[in-house]
């Protein structure tokens, strides 16, 4: 028999207390046992079980037996629980879920909730953390302490339950035979006329345990002395003889014998003197001699009685002086609601909404809460409080169910109630008016529940004062708000308030303190302010390892968000350094596999990649995706980031197509998941958009693009930054497919929104300027591109400093503006300074400083150094191979400006040779028609043309020509110029007739179109 240990408040009696069972993986026992017994005795008098060995097998029948005696399973949640095979996990929490008992999950390590909220974990189930340090939530002692009261029964109510018992009798066995203690019980309760008869039994008093109070007390007001025989009782010494036993024949108890077992007469009446004789419960006769010894009770006729039949349903349902009955207990509470006993409307509605002591079913919930408003209503009046607690707890269950709008209905109808009935500015008024808000945020309205909490916020100052704590969670409400509509700007002034009032009130050390702090330096980063963003970023990480110590999880968490800004201030090694010591450190306090280090992993893995490690980067991101499809499942948000991220490594290393196959599976299941409005959904759509651009299928990127631009226009609204990047997105397809007109009027609404609501100087409107001064170059407008470029470039040098990785793109800018304006000496002395500070801040190697080396090559060859600009091709060609791989998109277009180069130096028939490799691998790896082979195609003709074949280069073009009308259509400019050659080959063949026919439709399309 399984020998269970147990821990009480003040080390008292467990008995009629209760019941608690703790299971926890091995390792977290000694952590976790006293520190979390502590916390339930401080919320609730109730005794805790457990077994002193955690690995110790717990076999069918001792489950059976004792396990589902149970009240209540808590569970310490650490990742060995949840990651490493455990009979906590995989035993004992199935077991109680079978059971429908309910089990009370406890945090004690921090980032686990993507692993505890899989399926095959803990799913959907709800867990307390006590080390949370949310202002906005309620405390965790609260939130135990109102969690236990509502499936563990007080003190008050259990001695209600005890009073409505008809009689009680004294149930004396060994532990050995509690299996046999339990089929008696049953059997007895199992005659209607016995259902109302408590039977007390010592259920968990350890052998040698003095005789105590209660039980004397309990034998006192017993009925019946009832002696569970087996051999068990006569083999040795034991508590029932020589003191229970003893007790009642001194009382004159009506002693019953039971025998379960078949047992030695003779050795039974030496050791129990005066026993009478035995009888089975499978002899006819029990339930008679049962009923005989009870004769003289008064049986009460009170089974129509829904209250005595709610509290008997209790005690069936928790074991209060009745074996546990789970079913009976539903049984007789819900006739009793039926009956229409409110407490057992209530009961009800608790147990379906939390699944305690029945499966889940919020639909069941939202049946009895709505029975509740209706017994409420009718009997009081739709003013009256608990008709309005009742209409809550309804508009919750709708919430739960995901039917948001009928419980934004009822959160109004409760407003509206307690405006007439306590006054608008009642607390309980302004908490309805927090739940509206509440709800409309859930339904997306971002704006209205803005002007709610705003309203919400206002009375509470008025009423509670600026710095009472329901107060100040509205001004991080507020705070919350303005950063989700994208006014970053009005967050900061109201989080610079959250935290000057926290400082005041709390303190400067104080957890949620800091969390102020943290927030403010996050949104210094929105706001573009990097270097104000690290200070405050740095300042927490200080106080972090002052008061938690260097590898307190939230230490490295603070560590991690430094790292993430200097990433932002283009200092890419530095914030690696920094990922790889927090890496380093989680693996070694938490393990290698815990959610917290794999996105260490992960954040190293794209710094790698933006260092231009691409294949390490890769390497990694891969493990991160393996790992997490094993610990978190295939479908787990974070799993799809993981998924997101190994596309887009994927598109860097130029496989489109393996990056388009990954794209689109992150977003079936995003759309499946999360639902296709959801932000991380739109994200997907929108790479996938990107990715069918690069593929060269622009239209499709355009379809793609506008429908993401109107999903946000419509979720977001017009001038949220998403929005804004989406508009920015349509801009750039609008130009790759020609349309610059339209890319320009696009950038333009973007630039001027972004300087409106962002500021001139914040990044994003940098970006948008740049892109401005882009188009202005497509359209040939080179003056006004570089006094944008230049506007652009002395920006980022003021924000972002010289040697940020987008001030050196935008000095690149300048450099290109100067080459098309014919000033290449310029331009030349541009690109040196670009290649020298990519070498020093990127490295020789990195892609970046590699497309400058190619880009010098180019600037040498227009100033007519084809030799240098040859060896520098060559090094870039070779260098790219190396880093990118020989078919990546870069190294290509290396390959090609080679073969220009050999064209420049007289070599035609070298560059026709690379140029037909280029265009051979453009064609395997892009297909026929993508843009870039097309090019390649167009670049073939050229050379033929140059080698005096003509005929050739006539057949190549026209087959350039004809597929560039059909992907990128008869408008485009490289569709323009396509036909353009093919004139000029023409007459170069003494066609003067088709050239001109050529030259004609040229004019008119040109003439026509609204394509700059």
């Amino acid at each position: 028999m399984l020998s269970l240990l147990h821990k009480t408040k003040g080390n008292a009696t467990p008995q009629g207390k209760p019941r608690v069972f703790f299971t926890c993986h091995p390792a977290d026992l000694e952590r976790s046992l006293d520190r979390l017994c502590n916390d339930l005795f401080q919320a609730q008098n109730c005794a805790v079980y457990y077994t002193e060995d955690m690995t110790e097998e717990i076999g069918e029948e001792d489950r059976t037996v004792q396990l589902e005696q149970m009240n209540l399973f808590v569970v310490p949640v650490s990742l060995k629980l949840l990651t490493i095979p455990n009979r906590a996990m995989d035993q004992d929490v199935p077991f109680a879920l079978s059971r429908h008992i309910p089990i009370l999950p406890i945090m004690i390590e921090p980032g686990l909730d993507a692993v505890y909220a899989r399926e095959d974990k803990f799913g959907a189930l709800q867990y307390l953390d006590p080390e949370a340090h949310d202002a906005t939530a309620i405390p965790y002692e609260e939130k135990l302490k109102k969690y236990l009261s509502a499936v563990l029964l007080d003190d008050e109510t259990a001695e209600r339950v005890r009073k409505a018992f008809d009689a009680y009798v004294f149930l004396s066995y060994r532990k050995k035979d509690r299996k046999y203690a339990n089929n008696l019980m049953r059997l007895i309760h199992a005659d209607p006329q016995c259902r109302d008869i408590a039977i007390w039994y010592d259920e968990y008093l350890t052998p040698g345990e003095s005789f105590s109070e209660a039980i004397r007390a309990a034998l006192d007001k017993s009925e019946l002395f009832t002696l569970l025989v087996t051999p068990n009782l006569v083999n040795e010494e034991n508590y029932i003889r020589t003191t229970e036993y003893p007790a009642a024949i001194d009382s004159g108890k009506s002693i019953l014998p039971v025998e379960m077992e078949a047992t030695d007469r003779r050795e039974l009446e030496k050791q129990y003197p005066e026993v009478p004789a035995c009888t089975s419960p499978e002899d006819e006769q029990f339930r008679e001699q049962l009923l005989y010894y009870l004769r003289e009770i008064a049986l009460r006729e009170n089974d129509a009685d829904p209250t005595h039949n709610y509290l008997i349903g209790l005690a069936y349902l928790d074991g209060i002086d009745v074996e546990v009955n789970r079913e009976r207990g539903l049984e007789l509470i819900t006739s009793a609601a039926e009956a229409d006993l409110p407490e057992a409307m209530k009961k009800l509605y608790t147990m379906y909404d939390e699944g305690s002591g029945v499966p889940l079913n919020y639909r069941e919930a939202l049946k009895w809460a709505q029975k509740l408003v209706d017994y409420y209503s009718n009997k009081y009046g739709e003013e009256h409080p608990q008709t309005l607690a009742s209409l809550i707890s309804l508009a919750i269950t709708y919430g739960e169910l995901g039917n948001h709008k009928k419980a934004l209905e009822l959160n109004e109808k409760v407003y509206a109630l307690q405006c007439r009935i306590l006054g608008e500015e009642h607390p309980d008024t302004v908490t309805a008016f927090n739940n509206l808000a509440i709800t409309y945020d859930e339904l997306g309205n971002h704006r209205k529940a803005l002007e709610l909490n705003g309203k919400v916020y206002a009375m509470r100052c008025r009423i509670l004062g600026e710095e009472h704590p329901d107060t100040l969670i509205s001004l991080n409400n507020l705070a919350i708000n303005y950063g989700k509509l994208g006014d970053h700007q009005k967050a900061l002034e109201l989080n610079k308030k959250l935290y000057t009032l926290r400082c005041r009130i709390l303190g400067e050390e104080h957890p949620d303190t800091l969390a102020s702090l943290d927030n403010l330096a996050i949104t210094y980063g929105k706001l573009g302010d990097y270097k104000k963003a690290l200070e405050l970023q740095e300042m927490v990480y200080t106080m972090d390892c002052r008061i938690l110590g260097e590898e307190h999880p939230h230490t490295l968490t603070s560590l991690n968000n430094i790292a993430s800004t200097y990433i932002n201030l283009g200092d890419h090694r530095k914030a690696l350094e920094l990922q790889e010591m927090v890496y380093t450190m989680r693996c070694r306090v938490l393990g290698e596999e815990h959610p917290h280090t794999l996105t260490s992993l992960l954040n190293m893995a794209v710094t790698y990649g933006a260092l231009g490690y691409l294949r390490k980067s890769l390497e990694l991101q891969e493990k991160v995706y393996s790992e997490q499809c094993r610990i978190l499942d295939k479908e787990h948000p974070h799993t799809l980031i993981s998924l997101n991220n190994l596309a887009i490594s994927y598109g860097k290393l130029g496989d489109h197509r393996k990056a388009m196959e990954l794209f689109e599976k992150c977003y079936t299941m995003r759309c499946r998941i999360l639902g296709e409005e959801h932000p991380d959904t739109l994200a997907s759509l929108n790479n996938l958009a990107y990715t069918y651009g690069e593929m060269g299928d622009y239209r499709k990127a355009l379809e793609l693009d506008e429908k993401g631009y109107a999903l946000r226009c419509r979720i977001l609204g017009e001038e949220h930054p998403d929005t804004l990047a989406s508009l920015n997105n349509l801009a750039i397809t609008y130009g790759k497919l020609g349309n610059y007109k339209k890319a320009l009027e696009l950038n333009e609404k973007g630039y001027a929104l972004r300087c409106r609501i962002l500021g001139e100087e914040h990044p994003h409107t940098v970006a948008s300027l740049n892109n401005l001064a882009i188009t202005c170059g497509e359209m040939g407008d080179y003056r006004k591109a570089l006094e944008l470029n230049e506007k652009v470039y002395a920006l980022r040098c003021r924000v972002l400093g010289e040697d940020h990785p987008h001030t050196m793109a935008s000095l690149n800018n300048l450099a290109i503006t100067y080459d098309k304006m014919g000033d290449h000496r310029k331009a030349l002395g541009l690109k040196e300074k670009v290649y020298t500070l990519r070498c020093s801040v990127l490295g020789e190697e990195h892609p970046d400083s590699v497309a400058s080396l190619s880009n010098l090559a180019l600037a040498y060859g227009k100033i007519g150094d084809h030799c240098k600009a040859l060896e520098l091709k060559e090094k870039v060609y070779t260098l790219f191979c190396r880093i990118l791989g020989e078919e990546h998109p870069h190294t290509l277009i290396s390959l090609n400006n080679l073969a220009v180069t050999c064209e420049e130096m007289g070599d035609h028939r070298k560059a026709l040779e690379l140029k037909e490799k280029v265009y051979a691998i453009r064609c395997r790896i892009l297909g026929e028609e993508h843009p870039d082979t097309v090019a390649s195609l167009n670049n073939l003709a050229y050379t033929y043309g140059e080698l005096g074949d003509h005929r050739k280069a006539l057949e190549l073009k026209e087959k350039a020509y004809a597929l560039f009308c059909r992907v990128l259509g008869e408008e485009h400019p490289h569709t323009l110029i396509s036909l353009n050659n093919l004139a000029i080959t023409y007459e170069t063949l003494g066609n003067i007739e088709k050239a001109k026919e050529l030259r004609a439709k040229l004019d008119a399309i040109q003439n026509k179109s609204e394509i700059c």
